[in-house]
């Protein structure tokens, strides 16, 4: 969905508010994580095939870590946060989020292809792979963050340009942009934590029994 968003041919449009998401679709938080959830489908792919197949892949357990660890810091809160948002606001202003005449380029099936489909995906993949809460956060904080500030200063260049990813910052004063900036990292940084208490519930004990076997 994100390969077809951005294939979107928004330049042929006469409305100016349909045309600049040409440049900034690239910038949009949906295209982001939706780009970031492709390299981690690949290796669940990989690692599945290994398990069906009981194939003799070499470094097989790291590259399980790596997926594991992708999805827990990366994926879950950078997919959970921007697609519970987004429908609280669909539901509440859509025009904070995009123009309405956005809809004769995407369509609902479109939105929820982007934003309900990535929802389910991560919330069953919480619930149905066996992961191990970590004896520390360090990493998980550093790389959510490394990624958080990214985002933050791609959005911050193009104000300072006067091209708003998304409408509804244009109502927003610096002041007001700030405390936005501390809720986008703490709503991350919420489902990150908050994660660790499913994966403990559902497999803290199961994995610690079969670390002991």
């Amino acid at each position: 969905m994100a390969v077809i968003l951005l294939n979107k041919d928004f330049a042929s449009s006469k409305d100016p508010n349909i045309m600049i998401y040409t440049k900034l679709r690239w910038k949009l938080i949906t295209t982001w994580f939706n780009i970031l959830t492709i390299p981690y489908i690949l290796l669940c792919i990989y690692c599945d095939w290994h398990e069906l197949t009981k194939a003799n892949v070499p470094h097989i357990k790291t590259i399980m870590n790596i997926r594991n660890f992708y999805f827990t810091n990366l994926i879950l809160p950078a997919t959970l946060f921007p697609d519970v948002l987004f429908w609280n606001l669909w539901y509440t202003n859509r025009e904070l989020l995009m123009p309405l005449s956005v809809d004769k380029y995407v369509s609902l099936w479109e939105q929820h292809s982007m934003h309900t489909a990535s929802l389910v995906f991560v919330i069953l993949d919480l619930v149905l792979v066996p992961r191990q809460k970590p004896s520390n956060y360090r990493w998980g904080i550093i790389i959510l963050s490394t990624y958080l500030c990214a985002y933050i200063l791609v959005c911050l260049q193009s104000l300072l340009k006067e091209e708003y990813v998304y409408p509804g910052l244009k109502m927003f004063s610096t002041f007001r942009l700030i405390l936005l900036g501390i809720y986008f990292c703490m709503g991350h940084y919420f489902y990150y934590l908050g994660q660790w208490f499913v994966i403990d519930l559902l497999w803290g004990q199961k994995c610690n029994v079969k670390g002991t076997d």
